[in-house]
């Protein structure tokens, strides 16, 4: 189960996985997703920034000639402005939240699908820096503060994955993982 395909959650335009991004913090806070809302996650929520800016980011990809430097541009501001480093060939689904993004890591092939939440110091990359292959994470999966997600592996949907854990084997769907190598328990 080491399948490198990115989820389907990851199909659609950025401008649509922004609008799943906002109802995902809009749900998170017990709130109503309106323009009062927007705004405040716009420019008081750091989380909701990144994910906003991975957005755009993406956005400008599209762009010809100016579009590959531009979102460079953006990625080097978002990187020093947030504290963490998202590398800019890693995907995301739509409906993510990342309500304390200081730290996160991501490695260029990591791909996450859609409704994920991150929490800060993430790391999902590679276990062996001379080996190529990062994680591969479902739709629905949380991933708890500090977790470490490495090599080319899989986290099936609706994984948990707790605060400080190791994970360096698939985990499968609605699975739990943790500890230091993490170990999977059953569904509860």
């Amino acid at each position: 189960m080491t399948s490198t395909a990115p989820p389907a959650a990851l199909a659609g335009t950025p401008a649509s996985r922004l609008r799943q991004d906002f109802e995902a913090w809009a749900r998170a806070s017990g709130r109503r997703a309106d323009f009062r809302l927007a705004l405040r996650l716009a420019f008081l929520e750091p989380g909701f920034q990144l994910a906003l800016s991975l957005r755009l980011q993406e956005a400008l990809g599209r762009v010809p000639l100016v579009g590959r430097a531009l979102r460079r541009l953006l990625w080097y501001a978002t990187t020093i402005g947030t504290g963490c480093h998202i590398a800019t060939g890693a995907s995301f689904g739509g409906g993510l939240y990342m309500p304390h993004p200081t730290g996160i890591v991501i490695g260029s092939g990591a791909r996450v699908g859609s409704h994920a939440s991150i929490f800060q110091q993430v790391t999902l990359g590679r276990r062996d820096p001379d080996v190529a292959g990062e994680p591969t994470v479902g739709d629905h999966c949380r991933l708890g503060a500090g977790a470490k997600i490495l090599g080319a592996i899989r986290l099936g949907d609706h994984v948990s994955v707790g605060a400080n854990a190791v994970v360096l084997a698939d985990v499968p769907a609605g699975h739990t993982a943790v500890g230091i190598p993490a170990r999977i328990l059953a569904p509860t």
